[in-house]
């Protein structure tokens, strides 16, 4: 039995009741959920921006994944973020990702993959019955990431290294090399808190990374001085990194990336010196156990990697060989002796 409303009296007359309740009965004689149906006509009035929200509602995630779906959606879609979402359309989606493509291929497929899990949720709660963007998959649209592999060369490491440490903005300088001698992402640096740094004890934690760990580090013997020389600069406020505004973390010193670059000719991303702390590990020898611990990768995809817990002292060793290996390159001398008469 269902109870379906056909309208109020006398705004619907007996006659016009009789005459919907025939209708209705037709329809769930045809197994059409009469309320279910307009239940759904109401959800797919709902805009793209609200399904957005609501998905973000459901789900505990970073603030920075939150801020970023944000930027993403209005960035490639802010014409259509009062639409509902049952108006997009597979040409639309075509026609759009055609457009953003033209931006740059990484920014298209990264837009339009937000698109996608937003549009996933309404198809989810019922708001439509199939995701437009699906369309990217069917006609095999999606760019190909090709993946980087830049990293700063051994023979300039020092070059680079020098124009680091000529840098006057002493949270740009230990921002970089504690990239460069640590292998931490970018964000993990500059939401680094203070209470999380331990010069006692020469550790610093990283809480709920990207993989979703805590991830603990010692902190290189090199690295030290520069900590606790930041520390007197910026050690009264939360972050490390603070910025202009101290209540919140800087942004990506990008003026003195390009100071670094100009002065070393030295083509290079805060990432890249991830890549290149990585890339040394494996030069001196650790196995990638170790690499991966180091670089907070998941090390429990295998059984045995699920039993192996690296101690902190072992782990201390294994970043200082890194730390040496950068240290050897730069502070080589040349080799070459002038000769006099």
């Amino acid at each position: 039995m269902q109870r379906v409303t056909v309208g109020k009296f006398p705004d619907v007359s007996v006659t016009q009741a009789q005459q919907k309740a025939q209708a209705i009965l037709t329809a769930i004689n045809s197994g059409i959920d009469p309320t279910a149906e307009k239940r759904k006509k109401e959800l797919a009035q709902i805009s793209l921006e609200d399904v957005l929200e609501s998905y973000l509602a459901d789900r505990d995630l970073k603030p920075y994944t939150v801020k970023d779906y944000r930027y993403r959606l209005k960035l490639g879609f802010s014409d259509w973020l009062e639409k509902p979402v049952s108006s997009i359309s597979k040409d639309m989606v075509l026609k759009r990702h055609k457009k953003i493509s033209r931006t740059g291929k990484t920014t298209a497929n990264n837009t339009m993959r937000v698109l996608r899990l937003t549009m996933n949720h309404a198809k989810a709660v019922g708001m439509i019955d199939n995701n437009p963007a699906s369309i990217l998959s069917e006609a095999r649209l999606w760019h190909k990431n090709n993946r980087k592999d830049r990293v700063i060369p051994s023979n300039q490491l020092q070059a680079w290294h020098q124009a680091v440490e000529a840098l006057p903005n002493q949270r740009a300088k230990v921002y970089l090399l504690m990239a460069l001698y640590m292998g931490f992402r970018s964000i993990e640096l500059l939401t680094l808190e203070w209470s999380h740094v331990d010069i006692k004890g020469k550790n610093i934690t990283l809480y709920d990374t990207k993989n979703g760990t805590n991830h603990s580090l010692p902190i290189p013997t090199v690295l030290l001085p520069h900590i606790k020389t930041l520390k007197e600069q910026t050690g009264s406020y939360k972050w490390v990194f603070a910025g202009n505004n101290p209540l919140k973390p800087m942004a990506v010193p990008a003026k003195p990336v390009k100071a670094v670059t100009k002065t070393s000719g030295v083509e290079f991303s805060p990432h890249d010196c991830r890549r290149t702390f990585a890339t040394i590990a494996e030069a001196v020898n650790l196995p990638l156990t170790m690499i991966k611990r180091l670089m907070n990768h998941v090390t429990t995809n295998d059984v045995t990697g699920g039993y192996i817990v690296t101690e902190e002292e072992t782990l201390r060793v294994a970043i200082n060989k890194v730390a040496d290996y950068i240290q050897t390159r730069v502070t080589q001398k040349d080799n070459v002796i002038q000769l006099r008469k």
